[in-house]
């Protein structure tokens, strides 16, 4: 009951007035953000702002609506396609039911994309009525709001993507290396080819905007990989702050001070004593979510949480363990 009424208090963070009303075909979309999720974006986009330039799907839906749930394997299949190629996803469930109940959905369907729990999302207050869907073109605009009929526009503005994650679909004549190698997650390259053509062309004002939106482009990506590090170790959810610092220190940032940054900090990460407790924990508690995942009885599955926590006591994941326990048991 306790976990129900926390994610009650959760959604009303942006769930505005349940369906408003509101049409925002043509117009810029609402700014938004999500800071939690089920099935967290790989590429670390949560905003509006970090997802613009691509192609952004917005859909509402509920655990107790039955066309939302025979709408899903339309979404999984767009997801299965485009993923990490220019689709971004934002599922937010609009019957205030639990992060459980939700989770209970995603796993028994095999649902991969990504599930909004918190955030800043009520900008999109739907027509009355669900499932219903907003996407929002390469241009920042909403292209497109109903309960069907999204796949098609979603499919003609990935067409539209020149650079992948870049959030800009031309740049100066002289930076399509640039663009390109950032396109393809060669930022090493990409901020070194900027940077070399900026030299080389100082007096052409376009050329240096668009090389300096590019260097930030990559700056602000390392620098926020940086703080989710930082915020991973602070809940010492170690087993995410090791995978970003490996991603970093990988050929993606290869030639970057950022990339030996993270290989030395990696390295420090993984001699702390309490951090390979901690990882050896969450790898339990990833086993122990399977096994739960594997049977429909309530009893065996508060046997594992149960066992799980005995076991590691004090730890992050022990403290995750215990609120699938409480959800269980309310």
């Amino acid at each position: 009951m306790k976990t129900k009424l926390m994610m009650i208090l959760a959604l009303a963070l942006f769930t505005p007035a349940l369906f408003a009303g509101a049409t925002l075909t043509g117009q810029e979309a609402p700014n938004f953000s999500a800071t939690k999720f089920i099935n967290p974006p790989a590429d670390g986009c949560t905003s509006f702002e970090q997802c613009k330039g691509e192609v952004i799907l917005v859909k509402l839906w509920g655990v107790n609506c039955g066309p939302c749930l025979r709408s899903m394997p339309e979404v999984q299949a767009l997801w299965n396609k485009y993923e990490g190629k220019g689709l971004h996803v934002f599922m937010c469930e609009r019957q205030n039911h639990s992060q459980e109940e939700i989770q209970k959905i995603y796993t028994s369907k095999g649902l991969t994309f990504p599930q909004v729990i918190e955030g800043n999302m009520g900008g999109f207050p739907g027509v009355g009525r669900i499932p219903y869907a907003y996407v929002i073109g390469v241009d920042g605009k909403v292209q497109f709001e109903g309960s069907s009929g999204y796949a098609a526009v979603i499919e003609k503005e990935i067409e539209k993507i020149n650079y992948l994650g870049l959030g800009k679909n031309d740049v100066a004549p002289g930076l399509e290396k640039a663009a390109t190698a950032f396109s393809q997650k060669d930022y090493g390259k990409a901020r070194e080819e900027a940077l070399k053509e900026k030299e080389k062309n100082a007096d052409n004002e376009a050329l240096v905007a668009d090389a300096d939106y590019i260097i930030g482009k990559v700056d602000g990506l390392v620098e926020a990989l940086f703080k989710q590090v930082e915020d991973a170790k602070a809940i010492r959810r170690y087993h995410d702050a090791v995978a970003i610092l490996e991603r970093l220190s990988g050929k993606e940032f290869k030639g970057l001070e950022a990339a030996d940054k993270a290989k030395d900090d990696l390295k420090e990460l993984k001699k702390d004593k309490q951090v390979k407790e901690e990882l050896k924990a969450w790898d339990a508690f990833d086993k122990t979510v399977e096994a739960n995942e594997r049977t429909d009885n309530v009893d065996s599955k508060r046997a594992n949480l149960e066992k799980f926590i005995k076991k590691y006591e004090d730890t992050a994941a022990a403290a995750d363990a215990a609120k699938l326990l409480s959800g269980l048991e309310g």
